[in-house]
């Protein structure tokens, strides 16, 4: 299209846009509209936005192509419309009616719509009408729907000390969907938010999803011509929130992570043919285990099962003063090691009791404050056996060690520093005893809870995310 057809374009779908506003204006000022023919009213100015728009950008960029004419009087007009002297002569309040001609861009005065060089060259984008304007005070969205976009705490976390019940310094915030700004929020104390949404359709923020995305959610659902009313519409924006939190969750970039690791195993995995047993001892079985590959080659792996595949766990036991428990027994020739509790997990026995069990055998000391931190597999490739990596806080001493048996084993207390300097120094060199120090320092926080009315203290705590980003 050159400029002159460009202008003819404009000119036609701009007399259809201002012929259609009046006809609007006159309709809701004759009866009431139902809410699917305003969200059609809706639908409509908004579809002659986007057009208008594009054939401004149109003509501001052929005008561009000839400097004849940008280099002309900026108070040029480029294009003229006239209107009818009865336009919007339905609109009684003439104070109302002046202010929706110069939103619409007609001069009052002589009854024309002029589009200047100057409003070419300064153009930001086209501004269609609000079509709650023109309604006579039918709005589009008669009631508000609000969305809960999360909690506000005014407790001593943030103001100083607080008496009473908690939840009486928490309060829910409510914005309206249609309020761009958030300039009107609605501070809404806890214990009042189920009679305060009562009757109200409220859409509610989740956390991956913004109260801006929402609104934009919103506004597309109501040009969606599928949507027949505003409940429609509401529900079209909840669900496509949903959708999104999930796309943006942890679990679902988990989930991805999984089927591509998963893929990648396919490729390698073996199909299981038999198994042989090539020494069986007290303690250490030796097995053969035969596979055939994808690519159809057939491979023996031998693994080693100790006292009878059963899993095992590993304790980092801290006392109520924050030292912590490290055994010493008799591993390898001439070579000092320093661990933590450690022992197999019996049969029917999860691993925090078996936690609790090897740390009285091994130290003498109890705990009832224990969690498994993570769990990994001994040596892959030739030991299937799992280990568990617990952490027992708050240990009291009640039992001395034994000193008979075939396994003699003792213990020492050390601080986290000294801890760090076993580490460092291959002291504490086992790879599960290793494992569970970067688990320690990595995966759990320092939290220095003091019980009420106890000396009992908690000072380790795991991270609850400290994987949850992906």
């Amino acid at each position: 299209m050159n400029y002159e057809s460009i202008k003819e374009e404009f000119i036609k779908l701009k007399k259809e846009e201002l012929s259609y506003i009046d006809t609007v204006v006159k309709t809701s000022c004759n009866r009431i509209l139902s809410e699917y023919e305003k969200l059609e009213i809706y639908r409509k100015i908004n579809n002659f936005q986007i057009r208008l728009d594009e054939l401004l950008k149109m003509l501001r960029k052929e005008l561009r192509k000839h400097r004849d004419r940008s280099a002309d009087n900026l108070s040029d007009i480029l294009i003229e419309i006239d209107v009818d002297e009865n336009y919007l002569s339905s609109i009684e309040d003439e104070v109302y009616r002046r202010f929706l001609f110069k939103h619409l861009g007609i001069n009052f005065e002589t009854y024309k719509f002029n589009l200047t060089l100057s409003n070419l060259i300064h153009y930001q984008g086209y501004t269609a009408i609000n079509p709650d304007r023109i309604l006579n005070n039918q709005k589009i969205i008669e009631n508000p729907i609000y969305i809960f976009s999360g909690y506000y705490d005014s407790s001593e976390e943030f103001y100083g000390p607080c008496f009473g019940n908690p939840d009486d310094y928490i309060y829910g915030i409510y914005v309206d969907i249609c309020d761009t700004y958030n300039s009107n929020q609605s501070k809404i104390p806890k214990k009042e938010m189920p009679s305060f949404e009562k009757d109200k359709t409220i859409i509610y923020a989740p956390k991956n999803v913004s109260v801006v995305e929402i609104r934009g959610i919103f506004e597309t659902e109501l040009l969606n011509t599928q949507n027949k009313t505003l409940n429609d519409c509401v529900i079209a924006t909840k669900k496509r929130i949903e959708e999104l939190d999930y796309v943006r969750s942890y679990e679902y970039k988990k989930k991805g992570l999984l089927d591509r690791i998963n893929e990648l195993a396919k490729k390698v995995k073996g199909e299981f043919i038999q198994e042989e047993v090539l020494y069986s001892g007290s303690f250490l079985e030796i097995l053969r285990e035969i596979y055939t590959l994808p690519n159809g080659k057939t491979v023996k792996k031998e693994k080693i099962v100790k006292n009878g595949g059963k899993d095992a766990v590993i304790v980092i036991a801290i006392t109520q003063d924050k030292k912590y428990i490290l055994a010493f027994q008799n591993r390898i020739k001439d070579k000092t090691i320093a661990e933590f509790s450690s022992g197999y997990i019996e049969k029917d026995e999860d691993p925090i009791a078996a936690a609790k069990r090897e740390l009285r055998e091994e130290t003498g000391y109890i705990s009832d404050d224990l969690f498994i931190v993570d769990e990994a597999f001994t040596s892959p490739g030739i030991d299937n056996s799992v280990t568990y990596i617990v952490v027992a806080n708050n240990c009291v001493k009640t039992d001395e060690l034994k000193t008979d048996g075939d396994e003699l084993v003792t213990f020492g207390l050390f601080s986290e520093l000294e801890l760090k300097y076993l580490v460092s120094n291959n002291i504490m060199s086992g790879a599960m005893n290793k494992l569970a120090y970067y688990n320690l320092i990595t995966n759990v926080d320092d939290c220095n809870i003091i019980y009420a009315g106890t000396n009992k203290r908690i000072y380790k705590r795991q991270r609850k995310n400290a994987n949850s980003q992906l």
